[in-house]
């Protein structure tokens, strides 16, 4: 002990030094451990189990609070029911912790000196002993569909998580981190370690000589061929940097946009699609529109086409009435609100759709696929070139099947504006389950003779309404305005996705003098009431929401197949691209399908059934197939969506931008990696344009790549223009042959190296 109380012979020993002789030997203990032990909280045993579907099991354990230097204990395995903790639509983690506490214990009766001269004794009740115990603490997540972990209180020790679902636990991890390992346990690992040390310290204690020897071998050894190959790599990798050609005699492009090619060339015929690809000989396009515009399965609001079914109500927020809420008493201001787009999702699909292997250059973060992908084919969609908020793309490349999809459920790169005039207030909800809000029912208790009532449902930022975040909007005037009790009931032109654990708030604008019913408390909608001013939020009252209900749609069937417009194609269809505008929330899914003329079979529009257009069918019929629940369904606007049909032609010709050298050079390597490739059926020239002059190749050499997922040749085709002179700058022109389109290769990459 660093300190010890020293008791003479027939001593009378005071109080204090009989305390003396616990606390010392604490306080020796509390140094051994933060100086020998550790100085971090830690845990031995306190094992989470499952020991019903409602309840876990903490095993006995004990709490080493390292930066006091204390043990706490939980002597017994303690039950905790989790039932007022259960998700009720979705899931929900909780955090298991610890926090040290001291309690007394052990109340039993005692002999209490009161009178020394007399000797006189009373009994009293005393604890006698006092416990260092580690109480277990429970920190409940937000429930959602993906849920998050919760952070645990300060000063607390996270031993676990449990996730739960809405019929109990479902899985339980541990905080293995925290685990307090002992010495023997070390002790085990550092024999281990030795071990290894035993077996590796002869080998790297000759690495320093091994290492000259090599060094030695490989001086002047750089060879032609390598310097070639070490130039086309780096003429990539400044591809991929996007530094200019000129910065030395080696350049390339990866072919993911057609920003290096020279498109306004009158004889350039290809397109550039993740790679040089023969141009459509054929196309059309059109925009998706119901077969039968009275077909009973869907619903068309508008353009948005959902599944039949009706409203019924989710949020009613009527009781408690606590009286009116003048609108008009808040500033009169002109308010700007902005509706984004619902996501975007492009499907191309055919037997010519093969992946090129550089569409993994997306993820270099140097060019937008988001751009290059829903920018295509005249589509009005356009993306900001911002790469940093491209986190919500989504993209799958399989053979004969491409998907590309914004993952959010509405996006604001284009938003439309709304300008109104009037004053404002707001209500945040928490919403906790997926669905559409179709409609919604507001109370007035005074409405004025004039002034529309303006409602535009948006999401929040930091808890406040975010009125640049409008997903919906709608409008009711004045004279349907209906007086408390009965609810005024106002219907979105278009239902709104709601999804569950996001905050949204309706905005309710209006320059007419009309007042809105509240009621006492905010437990239903877990929201804030605001009030608008001088373009910003301000709170309202803490204790009142506004008083409503909300009507989500409920569906008829889980899965409905619905017909569409049919497409065609004069000579054949190879390949189908759809550019849709929809919502299709997380475990449900939007298909399409389509039937070839005369067969009588759906194919859905797949991986590996591509095959099926190899007959080039001039006309296929389609439908789409909303497969969900009777809750939750995907929706697909008609309006902002298209369908295209293309046939590829069987020759093209792709000129690049001109590329401009370091200095002149008589002998070019211009170096093409040819995927999908057929000997037989494919052929690949490539000349050089320069000051009106043509220079074909005077050698070509292939290399096949061996490990390559589908036919891939390496071409290098070396030229010598001008002996003697040499040029410093050209164009490649690339031309392309095959003998049918249903079979063709493209071009991944494209290098030169100038000597």
């Amino acid at each position: 002990m660093i300190n010890q109380v020293q008791i003479h012979s027939n001593q009378q020993m005071a109080l204090g030094d009989v305390m003396k002789l616990q606390s010392f030997v604490d306080d020796t203990f509390q140094h051994l451990i933060m100086d020998a032990i550790t100085n971090e909280r830690l845990y031995v045993g306190l094992t989470i189990s499952e020991f019903t579907p409602t309840q876990i099991q903490i095993a006995a354990g004990r709490l080493w609070d390292g930066p006091t230097g204390k043990i706490y204990d939980l002597a017994e395995a303690q039950t905790v029911s989790v039932q007022t903790n259960l998700p009720v639509a979705d899931e929900r983690w909780l955090a298991v912790s610890v926090v040290g506490q001291q309690v007394d214990a052990a109340q039993t009766v005692v002999s209490i000196l009161i009178d020394a001269e007399n000797e006189d004794w009373e009994s009293q009740t005393e604890y006698t002993e006092k416990h260092r115990q580690a109480a277990v603490h429970i920190t409940a997540g937000i429930e959602a569909p993906d849920p998050q972990k919760p952070t645990v209180p300060t000063g607390y020790l996270l031993i676990g998580y449990v996730r739960l679902t809405t019929t109990g636990v479902a899985e339980i991890q541990m905080a293995e981190n925290q685990i307090l390992k002992s010495l023997w346990e070390v002790y085990q690992q550092v024999l281990g370690h030795q071990v290894m040390l035993d077996v590796i310290e002869p080998k790297i204690s000759t690495l320093i000589s091994d290492l000259a020897q090599l060094a030695k071998q490989i001086r002047g050894t750089a060879y032609q061929d390598m310097l070639m190959n070490l130039a086309q790599d780096v003429g990539h990798l400044k591809d991929l940097a996007e530094l200019p050609d000129s910065y030395s005699l080696y350049g390339g492009d990866d072919y993911l946009d057609d920003s290096e090619s020279d498109t306004g060339n009158a004889e350039y015929l290809a397109r550039v699609d993740e790679g040089i690809r023969f141009a459509w000989a054929g196309q059309t396009e059109q925009q998706p529109a119901l077969f039968n515009t009275y077909d009973a399965s869907v619903t068309d609001f508008d353009g948005l086409i959902l599944p039949a079914g009706q409203k019924v109500v989710r949020l009613n927020i009527t009781d408690g009435y606590a009286g009116g809420l003048s609108i008009s008493q808040y500033q009169q201001q002109t308010h700007t609100m902005k509706t984004g787009q619902r996501q975007k999702r492009r499907i191309r699909y055919g037997p010519t759709r093969k992946v090129c292997t550089n569409s993994n250059n997306w993820r270099n973060g140097k060019k937008s696929p988001v751009g290059s992908v829903f920018e295509a084919n005249g589509a009005t969609y356009v993306v900001k070139e911002r790469w940093g908020e491209h986190s919500g793309h989504w993209w799958m490349r399989v053979q004969q099947i491409w998907v590309d999809t914004w993952t959010e459920s509405y996006t604001y790169w284009e938003t439309t504006n709304h300008v109104i005039n009037g004053a404002q207030i707001a209500q945040t909800i928490l919403n906790a389950q997926n669905g559409w809000l179709a409609a919604i029912d507001l109370y007035f208790t005074k409405t004025g003779e004039e002034g529309d009532v303006h409602i535009h449902w948006c999401e929040t930022d930091l808890g406040k309404p975010d009125p640049e975040r409008c997903v919906g909007k709608t409008s009711v005037a004045a004279s349907a305005l209906k007086l408390y009790p009965e609810p005024t009931h106002i219907e979105f032109t278009q239902p709104i996705f709601q999804e569950a654990g996001k905050r949204y708030a309706p905005l309710i604008t209006t320059p007419g003098d009309h007042s809105v019913a509240v009621v006492s408390g905010t437990e239903y909608t877990n929201g804030t009431l605001f009030q608008s001013t001088d373009g910003d939020y301000h709170q309202g009252d803490f204790t009142k929401d506004l008083m409503m209900r909300l009507h989500f749609l409920q569906f008829d069937n889980p899965r409905t197949e619905v017909m569409l417009s049919s497409l065609s194609l004069s000579n054949g269809i190879a390949d189908l691209d759809f550019l849709l505008e929809a919502v299709v929330p997380e475990n449900t899914d939007l298909l399409f399908e389509y039937q070839k003329e005369g067969s009588g079979e759906w194919y859905p529009v797949v991986a590996e059934t591509a095959d099926q257009l190899l007959g080039l069918p001039a006309m296929v019929a389609m439908r789409a197939v909303f497969d969900g629940s009777q809750d939750m369904m995907p929706g697909l606007y008609l309006p902002g969506s298209r369908l295209q049909a293309n046939r590829p032609r069987t020759d093209f010709k792709h000129i690049s931008v001109n590329r401009v050298l370091g200095g002149a050079s008589e002998d070019i390597d211009i170096v093409l990696q040819l995927e999908n490739w057929d000997e037989s059926k494919h052929t690949c020239v490539v000349k050089l344009l320069s000051g009106g002059s043509t220079y074909t190749h005077d050698s070509v050499t292939d290399t096949v790549i061996a490990d390559a997922e589908i036919p891939t040749i390496k071409r290098v085709v070396n030229f010598l223009p001008m002996p003697g002179t040499g040029i410093s700058e050209f164009q490649i022109q690339i031309e392309g042959t095959t003998t049918t389109a249903l079979d063709i290769f493209h071009v991944a990459k494209g290098m030169y190296v100038a000597k």
